[in-house]
This record gives C-alpha cells, sequence and structure tokens, in this order.
C-alpha cells in the first residue's frame, strides 16, 4: 500500500527544496514543487495529496479547496495569519506553523536589535560611510549599555523563552507579560524571569520586546496610550508580525520623544510604500521580515513539518494548529 502523499510548495531554490523534501519519512510519497507554478499545476498537485508543506504560508482558496483528501495544511513559517483560515476550517483542515523551528534565528535577530539600537550602529555607521566621524567635542555619549537594564517580553513562547536566556547573559533583569500562558515558579527560576501585568511591563521596561502573533486581540496593542506609559527613555522591539504596533502612532511618539527608539523586523505592510514615516526616523532601525529565514533553520522546518505530518498518520492530533478567529 502506497504511502501517504506530501505535497511542498515553497519559494525556495532547488537546492534547498531537495532539503525540505530530505526531511521526509520513510514510505512518505514527497513532490516538491516551486509555489511559483501556476494555479492550474497547484491544484492538479494537491487534488490527491494527502499532506500539503507550504512556504509562505499563503494558498490560494481555489487550490486549498482542490485539496480534498488533506489532512494538514503544514506551513514552514511562523505565522499563518496570511492563510485563509475560515475557509480551512469550514473544510476541515487544521493548520499548523513551524513549531519554533525559527526561534534560535528569531531570538539572535531580536538581541541583535536591542544592542544595535542601544549603539545606534545603523545611523552612526552611515554617518562614517558618509565622511562623518565622532564629533571631537562631544562631550556627553548618546550611546548605551543593555547591562543592568530591564528587558520585558511581551508574550513567552518558544522564541522570548530563547531572547530571555541570551538577555541573562548581559546582565538584565527580564519579566514578561503573557496573557495566555503562565509559566510555573520552577520555570520562571530556571529561565530568570519574573511575570508582571502588561501596564507594570510598560511602565517598567527600558526594552520591550514583542513576541506574540497577529490576531483580533493583539493587533494595534501597542498603540497611543500604551506607549504614553513607557519610559522615555525606552526601546521597543518587534520581530513578531507588523500590525501589533500601531505604527502612525509609533512615529508620532518617536518623532515627539514620547520613547527613544524602536528597532523593527516586520511592518504592517511590507515591503512599506516610498515615504513610510518610520523609515524616515534615525531612531529606528527596520530590516526586511528576515529575523526567522536563516539557512540553518531550513531543515529544522522541515523536520518538524514531517514529525507533525506523522503525528495524523499515526493518529495524533498534529500540534501547533492555528484557531479560527484568532
Amino acid at each position: 500500500m502506497p504511502g501517504p502523499k506530501v505535497v511542498c510548495l515553497t519559494d525556495l531554490d532547488a537546492e534547498l527544496r531537495q532539503v525540505v523534501a530530505g526531511q521526509g519519512l520513510p514510505e512518505m510519497e514527497i513532490i516538491s514543487e516551486p509555489l511559483g507554478t501556476t494555479v492550474g499545476e497547484q491544484i492538479e498537485l494537491v487534488s490527491d495529496a494527502d499532506y500539503l508543506i507550504i512556504w509562505p504560508a499563503h494558498i490560494s482558496d481555489d487550490v486549498l479547496r482542490s485539496a480534498k483528501k488533506c489532512r494538514l495544511v503544514q506551513c514552514l513559517s511562523a505565522g499563518y495569519d496570511k492563510m485563509n483560515l475560515a475557509l480551512a476550517a469550514e473544510l476541515g483542515i487544521p493548520v499548523a506553523n513551524n513549531g519554533g523551528a525559527n526561534s534560535v534565528a528569531v531570538a539572535e535577530h531580536t538581541i541583535m536589535l536591542i544592542l544595535a539600537s542601544l549603539k545606534k550602529m545603523v545611523v552612526n555607521a552611515n554617518n562614517v560611510r558618509a565622511g562623518g566621524w565622532r564629533a571631537s567635542t562631544e562631550r556627553r555619549p548618546d550611546v548605551f549599555e543593555f547591562e543592568g537594564k530591564t528587558l520585558g517580553l511581551i508574550g513567552i513562547g518558544n522564541i522570548a523563552k530563547r531572547v530571555a536566556k541570551r538577555a541573562k547573559a548581559f546582565d538584565v533583569e527580564v519579566q514578561y507579560f503573557d496573557k495566555f500562558a503562565q509559566l510555573s515558579a520552577d520555570e520562571q527560576n530556571e529561565l530568570g524571569v519574573t511575570e508582571v501585568g502588561f501596564e507594570e511591563l510598560l511602565r517598567t521596561s527600558d526594552v520591550i520586546s514583542l513576541h506574540v502573533p497577529l490576531t483580533a486581540d493583539t493587533r494595534n496593542m501597542i498603540a497611543v496610550d500604551q506607549l504614553a506609559l513607557m519610559k522615555q527613555t525606552a526601546l521597543i522591539i518587534n520581530t513578531s508580525r507588523g500590525g501589533i504596533i500601531n505604527e502612525d502612532d509609533l512615529a508620532e511618539a518617536l518623532k515627539s520623544g514620547v520613547i527613544a527608539g524602536a528597532g523593527l523586523d516586520v511592518l504592517e505592510k511590507e515591503p512599506p510604500l516610498p515615504g513610510h514615516p518610520l523609515l524616515e526616523l534615525d531612531n529606528v532601525i527596520v530590516t526586511p521580515h528576515n529575523a526567522g529565514p536563516t539557512l540553518e533553520s531550513i531543515p529544522k522546518r522541515a523536520a518538524n513539518a514531517f514529525k507533525n505530518i506523522q503525528r495524523v498518520v499515526d493518529g495524533e492530533a498534529p500540534l501547533w494548529t492555528a484557531k479560527f478567529g484568532t
């Protein structure tokens, strides 16, 4: 009897598509094609597929409807906010993310954005490239150390836990708020973190880092009222999803000195339109949503994907699934 058919539709190059397919488990029939195939070709590919692996986390509604045998759409990405989760739920097809396979990459990027923001690395490096240098008359440094600061993590999932572990090496205090997850006392001790309320975190953190999905509850969770609670010297870091921060409110807060700076890997519209207000500010670092997709994370994502598929083959519920309405 043939094994389950797994169709992989990704925008990876041929070599990396083979890396993904190479993580497949015995007896699986694996077909790996570029996401750039036509909708008609995709429909033909998925029509008898038992499982789909996709990256980025988006396929057309017509393709999803054509996957009549599909028992799981497994995303290699961390988010599935661009998937039509309502349609997937209607069709009875669970949708899962990568299960934290990119957590090391995003945690490292988060720490990088924190340090680069504190040291004003980008504006200073660009100044040197343009022929400038540190002013010889400078008497008051405008760059800072991470040591001794308080880091506030909003969300305490896989990525935030790795950020906490790395931040402790800089001798900082780490606190967190998570509306849905609570750590046991043993877990808090192991990570060296303290749970606090949302407003307390905003008021007392020197650096605030966001690690929550984009949902109806989290959209604009950082806006004018929340920014007003933060320290004037505070930084905000976002490596999760654009839309969690109200960008107009953030730009105004940064221009008027309500807070000191921001490090962002995500924006609500990507790529941003010319003239985006955040791109015109020296106290903002924006990277092109590249925190997660490192070369090393590809096999990790694929291994998680096939293990999750195997769970369903074995009659178990898949892990890391989206809930419609979130």
